[in-house]
């Protein structure tokens, strides 16, 4: 009995230790899924461009915290009603959100060559109670986190 006792104790213990890093490392993990999830689906949607040989749109909702990646079918060179969504309103992690994009018009394209498409380059920012991280495209399709 007296083994039992000290085993609970011990365990015991190391949860009273390990439950406040626990709680701290959840939002920085989340932030830092949702910054890899970008990254991720904004390198989809290059490589379907190229693919696909059109032009790809990753297009973020601040307001509801959500992205879709689109694919547009009817070559007109913007989202507009004639294009094929390939995934749509993604939502971010739990307590994560879109802090600011200095894209034009919340939206950024790739074209047939993975470049972006017009002038639509810049940040997305993401930010939670334990910092911000984002992503950074460049003109010439270049994708890097922060």
């Amino acid at each position: 009995m007296a083994e039992v006792v000290v085993t609970l104790s011990i365990l015991a213990l190391m949860a009273t230790i390990a439950i406040p890093s626990f709680i701290s490392w959840l939002p920085r993990h989340r932030l830092q899924t949702s910054v890899r999830q970008i990254y991720d689906d904004l390198n989809l949607a290059k490589m379907e461009a190229v693919k696909r040989n059109t032009d790809v749109f990753v297009q973020f909702s601040r307001a509801n915290e959500t992205y879709s990646v689109i694919l547009d079918s009817n070559n007109s060179g913007a989202v507009d009603g004639g294009d094929i969504t390939l995934k749509n309103n993604i939502v971010l992690e739990n307590g994560v959100n879109i802090n600011s994009t200095s894209l034009t018009s919340d939206t950024v394209g790739f074209n047939n060559r993975g470049m972006t498409v017009g002038s639509a380059v810049g940040t997305v920012t993401l930010t939670n109670p334990t910092g911000n991280g984002g992503v950074q495209i460049l003109l010439t399709g270049n994708i890097s986190t922060f």
